[in-house]
């Protein structure tokens, strides 16, 4: 969302803005041990939580096999395990220095909001994307951040990292060559394909019309493959609502979604399910996708789940103390809340069902 309102402003306002997108390389399996215990010392975490990190981290290890027979143990000495609940813990303790030294950092960086406040970067787990607002800024915080990784034994992931710079919302073709790094490799130019950050393809700005073709590819594709297995109505229904809705919520609050264009997928489903069965063309719409409990089939609309993401977004933006978020608050115009929303929506269709003749059907 923030990253939405830095582009969108700097587009408007006609003001140049260069972007980096940081990726380390195998970010999870490279974190070296020693620098996790150095990072949960600055922080100042219990030290019942570091010893108890410390000795375990002493007994990790993993046994290699092959073909059935067990050819020895080999000792973890860096990295963090995949799905384990501690280690995005973990990570996000070893990343925060990186963060703190960026923040330091006061005449580096993108002037945003009305009150020119300096943003020079965001930082989700290990995507990390910088702000400046020319191009030698930028070359000087990928400096640091590269200087901070080379020192904590981190590498860059140089095919997935990339750079760009814009004005008046369009890209400067002076700056094709890329950022050039000490050890003379180079973070080269995002290409016309843009660049995925946390789902989300970008460039000179969010790429809004190729995002929203490939969301609804992926939901189509998942909802048929839902409607044509051999599960029973309510786990179907359960099925596409978890499986498939949620490509489509992870867009909410990011991509500019129309009322149009989020009927228009309802309408598909609803044409994609008839044809395999599981609804028929003279149902009632309304009753597919009110709650089971009061007679309803379960499925969620995606424009029902869009706007109460919409709404739910708003309403956290709006209470939040951060002031980047409080910058984007200003921009916002929904005033119905989420609860407000559902309950309206829901005796709408509620009163619509209670009008609806019955037909017979011989």
């Amino acid at each position: 969302m923030i990253d939405r309102e830095v582009l969108k402003e700097a587009r408007s306002k006609n003001r140049f803005l260069a972007m980096a997108w940081i990726d380390y390389r195998k970010a999870y399996d490279m974190v070296p041990h020693s620098w996790i215990l150095e990072a949960l010392q600055l922080v100042k975490v219990a030290k019942n939580v570091s010893k108890l990190v410390r000795e375990s981290m002493e007994n990790w290890k993993t046994v290699l096999t092959a073909n059935g027979e067990t050819l020895g143990e080999v000792k973890i000495r860096r990295g963090i395990f995949q799905g384990d609940s501690l280690s995005p813990l973990l990570f996000i303790v070893a990343m925060l220095p990186l963060t703190t030294i960026l923040r330091r950092e006061k005449t580096l960086g993108y002037q945003f909001g009305r009150e020119k406040k300096l943003i020079n970067h965001l930082l989700f787990m290990d995507d990390l994307k910088l702000f400046a607002k020319n191009k030698v800024q930028l070359e000087r915080l990928v400096s640091i951040v590269h200087g901070f990784s080379r020192d904590i034994g981190m590498e860059f992931g140089l095919d997935k990292c990339a750079m760009l710079v814009i004005e008046r919302g369009v890209k400067v073709s002076d700056d094709c060559e890329g950022i050039g790094l000490p050890d003379g490799q180079m973070i080269k130019t995002v290409d016309e394909d843009g660049y995925k950050y946390l789902g989300v393809l970008e460039g000179a700005g969010i790429k809004t019309r190729e995002m929203k073709e490939l969301v609804r590819r992926e939901y189509y594709r998942r909802v048929k493959l839902v409607a044509g297995s051999k599960l029973y109505a309510r786990n179907l229904m359960d099925a596409v609502n978890v499986w498939a809705v949620s490509v489509v919520r992870y867009t909410a609050g990011i991509l500019e979604w129309t009322s149009g264009e989020l009927r228009a997928m309802d309408v598909k489903t609803r044409k994609i399910l008839t044809m395999n069965g599981v609804f028929h063309r003279q149902s009632s719409k309304d009753r597919l996708y009110m709650k089971r409990k009061v007679g309803g089939r379960g499925l969620i609309s995606v424009e029902q789940c869009v706007k109460t993401e919409e709404a739910s977004l708003c309403e956290y933006v709006r209470a939040s103390e951060e002031w980047m978020l409080k910058v984007v608050a200003e921009e916002l115009d929904n005033e119905e809340s989420k609860a407000e929303y559902i309950t309206r929506v829901e005796k709408e269709r509620a009163e619509r069902l209670k009008e609806k003749k019955l037909i017979p059907i011989f």
